[in-house]
């Protein structure tokens, strides 16, 4: 079995479970802190790499996005936001494109649009399905030739030093237990299991350049302005400061955003 078909057997299984995540308490705070680095897209092209089932990329639809295309390895998760357009009176600005985003797309032969012609690249949870660190530039190579120059980068990841921290551990208090972390070349391997009902456990890599946040590799390939979206500004954690004071001392996962350089001439993944 090659690491692709595995990646993509592996959310096949789970991708009526995934849309249970929502509910949890680290997946309303990311969803806040999306839809603030959202913003107003307005006319705007919106790339959502590894989309699945396309909860953001009907966020993006609702903030005015002209067109979102969703690329995700798993056609079983993309069928279910198919669906959930089927049933929305208004035509959908959605397209689903199978795709491996550790690979070159347009060398894939998805059909997204051509090298820098996205307004917005969303890639939310997929650094932390990068085996290696290759797979990891690949992501952010797509990324970024995807993006105009000026053109916005959005994505949620694991960080440290919260994502090794007792909440993620041990008490599971925002949703989620890591375990059985295993070191591997240029980072760790892991389990999530997040705590829904039923609970249900997904594979995952921790890359040192994307959980420590050294961000090497986009930095290299023209990515700048590379932040937080800061947590305080979700009125999730405003409304409960106690409930949220450990993930503020040891953050565990961060919505992230960047800007493509202007300078960099826009050319395809190597």
């Amino acid at each position: 079995m090659t690491i692709a078909s595995g990646k993509r057997e592996q959310y096949d299984e789970m991708a009526t479970e995934y849309n249970a995540y929502e509910d949890l308490p680290v997946a309303r705070l990311e969803a806040e802190l999306i839809k603030i680095a959202l913003g107003n897209c307005t006319g705007l092209t919106v790339l959502d790499l590894g989309g699945g089932s396309g909860v953001y990329a009907r966020e993006a639809v609702k903030a005015g996005a002209k067109q979102v295309d969703v690329v995700d390895i798993s056609d079983s998760m993309m069928q279910i936001g198919r669906d959930i357009e089927a049933h929305t009176s208004e035509e959908s600005r959605i397209r689903w494109l199978l795709g491996d985003g550790t690979k070159p797309l347009i060398e894939e032969g998805v059909g997204v649009l051509p090298y820098g012609h996205y307004d917005i690249t969303m890639a939310n949870w997929i650094f932390d399905h990068a085996y290696t660190v290759e797979d990891l530039r690949g992501m952010w190579e797509n990324i970024a030739a995807s993006l105009k120059p000026g053109g916005k980068f959005i994505g949620v990841r694991a960080i440290a030093p919260g994502c090794f921290a007792d909440y993620n551990m041990k008490t599971g208090k925002y949703g989620c237990l890591r375990s059985d972390v295993q070191p591997i070349p240029g980072g760790f391997q892991c389990k999530a299991t997040l705590l829904t009902k039923p609970p249900f456990s997904v594979g995952c890599t921790l890359m040192d350049d994307s959980y420590k946040m050294i961000d090497k590799i986009p930095r290299q390939l023209g990515m700048t302005n590379i932040a937080k979206v800061p947590d305080e500004d979700s009125e999730t954690v405003k409304r409960d400061l106690d409930f949220w004071q450990e993930h503020l001392d040891q953050p565990g996962v961060a919505v992230v955003t960047a800007i493509k350089n202007y300078g960099d001439v826009v050319s395809g993944p190597a």
